[in-house]
């Protein structure tokens, strides 16, 4: 599966972040491009396909396919690899060893830096139970590029493009909701796939909100905006995200309203409205968010 990027109206302007080294004015949404060429194979169930990288300044006169392309692009590409092979070893015990190889990549540009966030973030989506390491990962990382417009020099960093790939695919793909009338066995596996990436991509965020990456606004947003969608597929995203953030979530934004309307899916009156599985994810959530508070009150 490759990345898909459509265009469609954005439901959020950007994703605050909690970098207080960010001028948000300086920072353009960074989105996925349409022309990507480049696809680093990340295991047997897809491959991620990249933004091409500018090689070149339009004022140096390098012909297309000349050696000095190909060097560069190969070079480019075994640095992604490289990226992969450190993400595929990234565990809690060698977490500070690996982390300064990673800081040690030679990355040179926004695009290069870019491609890099998108294979972090979505090797998160992919891998649920590994989502608070690659956050952590995120979050000792310190790469910053400098970048020049009309205005001057500014900076963009790792952590600020990991978000923004958060944000493009909760845009297309978490709010995207088709019901077509493809039965094939094919066209069933894509859709699970991207279940399970949507999936993980909500834990992600919800990752990144528990190591202070995003704030409380942000996960609360995207809840609410799932909300409207009032359908199975909707409010299983919604318990993922409440599972990973909920309760951190509520000792910073009131989420009465949101348990009060799981709480009502819950009753008889929706019994025969809502399937079994998807109570029992609401159940569950609701669980642990009463745990929650009485352990509070215990305290």
């Amino acid at each position: 599966m490759v990345v898909n990027n459509r265009h469609k109206t954005n439901i959020l302007s950007t994703f605050s972040t909690n970098e207080n080294d960010i001028n948000d004015e300086n920072l353009q949404i960074l989105n996925l491009n349409d022309d990507q060429s480049n696809t680093i194979k990340h295991s047997w169930q897809y491959t991620v396909q990249l933004n091409p990288i500018t090689f070149y300044d339009e004022n140096i006169g390098v012909q297309i396919h000349s050696e000095e392309q190909v060097w560069k692009e190969t070079r480019y590409i075994l640095l992604y690899k490289k990226v992969l092979g450190i993400l595929n070893k990234l565990t809690w015990v060698n977490f500070n060893e690996l982390l300064i190889k990673f800081q040690e990549l030679p990355i040179e540009n926004k695009e290069c830096l870019e491609n890099i966030a998108t294979i972090v973030a979505f090797k998160a989506f992919d891998e649920h139970s590994f989502g608070s390491l690659y956050a952590a990962l995120c979050k000792a990382l310190n790469i910053r590029i400098t970048l020049q417009n009309n205005n001057g020099a500014f900076e963009i960093t790792f952590k600020r493009c990991v978000i923004n790939v958060c944000q493009n695919y909760f845009q297309n793909e978490c709010m995207d909701y088709i019901n077509t009338n493809d039965t094939s066995i094919e066209h069933e596996q894509v859709k699970k796939r991207q279940k399970l990436r949507t999936i993980g991509c909500l834990r992600f965020i919800g990752e990144l909100f528990r190591k202070s990456l995003l704030p409380p606004s942000v996960v609360h947003y995207c809840i609410s905006m799932l909300q409207k969608k009032k359908d199975e597929k909707h409010l299983e995203y919604i318990c993922n995200l409440l599972r990973v953030a909920g309760k951190e979530l509520n000792e910073k934004i009131n989420l009465r309203d949101i348990f009060n309307y799981l709480e009502y899916l819950t009753s008889e009156d929706m019994r025969s409205k809502i399937s079994p599985r998807i109570r029992f994810f609401i159940k569950d959530v609701l669980e642990m968010q009463l745990n929650s508070v009485q352990s509070q009150k215990s305290n």
